[in-house]
């Protein structure tokens, strides 16, 4: 359990005084890359021309350049699919002579994945990792109910389009599921002449099925004449995610759609295990509602957020809460710092073995989260308490939070780890 972001470090170190396991997985918020002319820096490298030739991966097709393809640098044309090994359906396009390649798969999904990022030196690389998923015929792990979505895209005063709610949902359910369309290595733009990596990001969303699904969506580039079409919708939408120890850039074309709020209405949560992401509604998401995600980190204040925002995507934030009144503001601000605060006492509280303070620091956390209304539900923070009054030895303690914790795991829809929780509750029951 504990897959929240905030609360990952305390799990972390409190893996250790529960009798269950747990898992812990981050959601990253969206950090496109900086606007302008540089946002693919030029690498000052010696070139000797290109150097094209078969890559030294078994499972990898030869390499196509840019000059063996016959293509003109402007032509849009797709090469035909090539006889490629793996899930590829064309032979890669590179930029020689560096190692980054767009690879391109156009049955993921039913609409198609590119993955921008370098050749595989073996077997356990990233891209190997992304290419046994996207091999993949078993079903997801996360199913939604059937039928039509609770929401739909529409256009919203000031901002272009938006998502929003056409009924109810729920507090903690899941309500849209999203695969990534693009990945790109985090590393690339440092790596490569900018026209090089301005080429591969093009190729890479023009031989997917349907390019416009990407290529339509927002913009936020400063000089939109001088900036690619793909590159700016990269940097605009792309979230941060992690595969196989790399950094990449996620394009997910429907999360894409929903803006952004500082304090939103819901989260978003990438699966490592089959490139998708789920948006989970923080709280009630009443009919007629914009659906907003927050693209920068929840501690973060108002002075830190609203640069960060208008220099990476290019709007002033006018959310309801950076249009509240300056002391509403400045109480947000104080909680979030806290919250930022707390965490880190409570770890040296239990290294210290004092578990009353960090029982008391944690229940102080849990009172300022909810407060702020950061977390669509409390589940992971009762499990800490739970296993905090465990490592004190307090039974009677431990089964009332594991029970809390278990309540709000249950009505918010979440089952990974939920039946281990409840032996440790029949265990517990047993004890006393």
């Amino acid at each position: 359990m504990c897959f929240s972001k905030s609360s990952a470090p305390l799990c972390a170190l409190l893996q250790l005084l529960l009798v269950t396991s747990s898992t812990i997985s981050r959601v990253s918020a969206a950090t496109p890359q900086d606007d302008g002319d540089n946002a693919i820096p030029q690498k000052h490298l010696q070139w000797t021309g290109c150097l094209p030739g078969p890559l030294v991966h078994a499972s990898i097709p030869t390499c196509v350049t840019l000059a063996a393809s016959g293509l003109d640098r402007d032509h849009d044309k797709l090469l035909p699919p090539a006889d490629t090994a793996g899930p590829w359906a064309y032979a890669p396009f590179c930029a020689d002579p560096t190692p980054y390649c767009a690879f391109t798969s156009t049955a993921f999904q039913s609409r198609g994945v590119s993955v921008i990022t370098a050749k595989p030196s073996n077997s356990t690389s990233a891209l190997s990792l992304i290419a046994s998923i996207v091999s993949s015929r078993f079903p997801p792990p996360i199913r939604l109910p059937s039928g039509n979505p609770p929401y739909e895209v529409r256009e919203i005063k000031n901002k272009g389009l938006g998502v929003v709610a056409t009924r109810k949902i729920p507090r903690g359910s899941k309500f849209m599921l999203d695969y990534a369309m693009v990945l790109a290595d985090m590393e690339m733009p440092s790596k490569l002449r900018m026209a090089q990596g301005r080429e591969l990001v093009r190729r890479a969303m023009d031989r997917l099925p349907d390019p416009e699904k990407v290529l339509g969506l927002a913009r936020s580039s400063l000089t939109p004449d001088k900036t690619p079409a793909a590159e700016d919708v990269l940097r605009t939408n792309a979230f941060e995610v992690e595969l196989g120890g790399k950094r990449f850039m996620g394009l997910f074309p429907d999360i894409a759609r929903i803006n952004h709020a500082c304090k939103p209405s819901a989260m978003t949560k990438f699966n490592a295990t089959d490139l998708s992401n789920t948006v989970t509604a923080f709280r009630d998401i009443l009919p007629g509602e914009e659906i907003t995600i927050s693209y920068t980190a929840y501690n973060l204040p108002s002075s830190d957020r609203r640069p960060r925002l208008e220099a990476q995507w290019g709007f002033k934030c006018t959310c309801d809460l950076c249009s509240s009144p300056a002391s509403e503001l400045a109480a947000s601000d104080a909680r979030r710092r806290k919250i930022d605060q707390v965490g880190p006492r409570v770890l040296r509280a239990v290294d210290k073995g004092d578990f009353e303070a960090a029982i008391r620091l944690n229940r102080d956390l849990i009172d300022t989260i909810r407060e702020e209304g950061m977390m669509p539900h409390m589940g992971d923070y009762y499990e800490i308490m739970g296993r905090l009054y465990l490592a004190w030895a307090k039974t009677r303690e431990a089964r009332t939070w594991f029970n809390r914790a278990l309540g709000e795991y249950k009505a918010a829809g979440v089952t990974e780890g939920v039946e281990k929780l409840e032996g440790v509750i029949r265990q517990l029951s047993g004890a006393n």
